[in-house]
C-alpha cells in the first residue's frame, strides 16, 4: 500500500470562498491540531478535498469498460480498459487504489481525533465524525466493487515504518460489515442540511440513505434498499421537476442529493477529457455509437448528453472546458427512484409502484409510459433507463456486474473479470496483499 502517512493539507477547501486558515499537518502529528472545534471543521474539509481528487476516476473507471465509451490512442491505459483488457500493470489502477486509501486515512484521522477535542459538544462531534464515516463507507464500497477483498484500515497511519503499512486484505463480507456500521452511524448523526462552510458539498442524512439504497440494491437486500430509498424520497419527492440538461448546467440542483463541488481554484479534468479540441478539450474518451443509438426518438436526454463537433460525437454533461469546474453528481433523485423501482420489482412483479417510478423517469425524458408484462421485460426496460439516465455518472460498469450481464451485454465469459486485479505496484510494495485476485 502507498505510504499514506504523507502530509495532509487540511487548509485545502471544497470551495474557494470557504478558505480555512489552517497550518498543514500530517497524520503522525495530529495531537497538536485537534484542540478546538474549528480544527474539526478544517479536518473534515480536508477529507472532502481528497474526495475531490478521486472524483474524475469515480467517473472514468465506471464508464471505460462499457458500451457507453470508446477509448482511443491518446491514452493507452484508458484504451486498454475500454477493450476489456484487465491487467495488473495498468498504471491507472494504481491511481484509483492510492487515491481511495489516502481518502480513507484522512477520514480515519477525523474519526480518531475529533472525540478528543475539549469543550466541543457531543452532537457537534458526532456530526463531523458522521461525515467522515459516510466518506469511509462510500470509499470502501467503491473499493470492494472494483477489487474485492481489500485491506480494512480503521485507524490512521501513524508511522512511516514499512512493516506497519503492510496490511493483509480483509474478506469482502467483513469489509461490508464495517461499511454498514459506518453507514448506520452516518444516518443517525448527519444533519438534514448544512449552513455556512461548504454547505452544498457536505453529506446529509439524505446522502447516507441514498448510499444505503445503492449498497443494499447491490447486495440484493431489496427490503432495506426500499426502506432507504423511501427515506430519501420522503425528503426529495417522487416527481422530477428539473429539466434534464439543467441537472448539469446548474450546480446542486433541487434534485441533487450529494455532489463533489469544484470551482476555479479546485478544478478537475472531466470536461477536457470528454470535449473536443474546439471546445477546450482533448476528447481522450469518445462516445460509443452503441450508446448514441440506444436512445428512443424524442428522448431529451440524448441532446443533453451527446454533442457533435470536429466530425464526431462527444459527451457534454461536463461542459466547462475553460474553467474546469464541473461538479460531479454522486447521488440524485432519479437514481434513487430507479433503485426503488428495481427493488420493488425484484420483490414482487407486476408492481404498479415500480412502474410508476420507472415511468416518471421516462416522462421527464419526454417519453411515453411502458408496461412490461414480465419481470424479465421490466428488467430490460429498467436497465436501459438506468443506462440512459445515468450515463457518464459513474454507474454503468457496476450496474452490469451486479445484474449479472457481463456475458450477455459485454461478451465477457470469465466471471473472474467481475473484479479487477490488485495493482502490481501495490503487490510489490505489500506482499501481504497476495495472492492476486483469481484469473490474473
Amino acid at each position: 500500500m502507498k505510504k499514506i502517512y504523507l502530509i495532509i493539507f487540511l487548509y485545502l477547501t471544497v470551495s474557494s470562498c470557504d478558505v480555512i486558515d489552517q497550518e498543514p499537518i500530517d497524520s503522525v502529528s495530529t495531537q497538536s491540531l485537534f484542540t478546538r472545534e474549528s480544527d474539526a471543521e478544517a479536518a473534515i474539509i480536508g477529507t472532502y478535498r481528497h474526495l475531490a481528487n478521486l472524483g474524475p476516476n469515480y467517473i472514468f473507471f465506471a464508464e471505460l469498460p462499457t458500451k457507453n465509451t470508446k477509448g482511443n490512442a491518446l491514452n493507452r491505459q484508458f484504451e486498454q480498459l475500454n477493450n476489456l483488457i484487465f491487467v495488473a500493470d495498468n498504471s491507472q489502477y494504481t491511481g484509483l487504489w492510492d487515491q481511495q486509501f489516502v481518502l480513507i486515512n484522512s477520514a480515519n484521522v477525523v474519526i480518531k481525533n475529533v472525540p478528543k477535542i475539549p469543550g466541543m459538544a457531543d452532537a457537534a462531534k458526532n456530526s463531523v465524525i458522521a461525515e467522515a464515516r459516510f466518506l469511509r463507507a462510500f470509499t470502501y464500497f467503491n473499493l470492494v466493487r472494483y477489487f474485492g477483498a481489500v485491506p480494512l484500515v480503521t485507524e490512521p497511519t501513524e508511522s512511516p515504518d514499512v512493516a506497519s503499512l503492510q496490511i493483509a486484505r480483509t474478506p469482502v463480507a467483513e469489509v461490508y460489515n464495517q461499511i454498514i456500521l459506518d453507514l448506520d452511524f452516518a444516518k443517525a448523526n448527519l444533519p438534514e442540511t448544512f449552513t455556512g462552510l461548504g454547505r452544498t458539498a457536505r453529506a446529509t442524512k439524505a446522502a447516507a440513505y441514498a448510499l444505503g439504497a445503492r449498497i443494499y440494491l447491490t447486495r440484493k437486500n431489496y427490503a432495506l434498499a426500499i426502506a432507504d430509498a423511501n427515506q430519501v424520497l420522503s425528503r426529495k419527492g417522487e416527481t422530477l421537476t428539473v429539466a434534464y440538461a439543467n441537472l448539469f448546467l446548474t450546480k446542486n440542483s433541487a434534485e441533487s442529493i450529494f455532489e463533489i463541488n469544484y470551482d476555479t481554484q479546485l478544478q478537475n479534468n472531466l470536461a477536457t477529457t470528454f470535449l473536443p479540441g474546439s471546445l477546450s478539450g482533448t476528447r481522450t474518451i469518445d462516445v460509443n455509437n452503441d450508446l448514441f443509438n440506444a436512445y428512443e426518438t424524442g428522448d431529451v436526454r440524448k441532446d443533453a448528453t451527446i454533442g457533435f463537433a470536429n466530425a464526431a460525437n462527444y459527451m457534454k454533461k461536463y461542459s466547462r472546458g475553460g474553467t474546469r469546474d464541473d461538479n460531479i453528481i454522486v447521488f440524485r433523485t432519479a437514481e434513487v427512484m430507479l433503485a426503488k423501482a428495481e427493488a420493488l420489482a425484484e420483490t414482487a412483479y407486476p408492481s404498479a409502484d415500480a412502474l410508476k417510478l420507472l415511468n416518471e423517469v421516462r416522462r421527464r425524458a419526454g417519453l411515453g409510459a411502458v408496461n412490461p408484462a414480465t419481470l424479465a421485460d421490466f428488467r430490460a426496460a429498467l436497465y436501459k433507463e438506468r443506462r440512459l439516465e445515468l450515463s457518464f455518472e459513474g454507474h454503468e460498469w457496476h450496474d452490469i456486474v451486479r445484474t449479472g450481464r457481463l456475458q450477455s451485454f459485454l461478451g465477457i465469459t470469465d466471471i473472474n473479470k467481475s473484479i479487477w486485479p490488485v495493482p502490481s505496484v501495490e503487490l510489490a510494495r505489500n506482499p501481504k496483499l497476495l495472492p492476486q485476485n483469481p484469473g490474473y
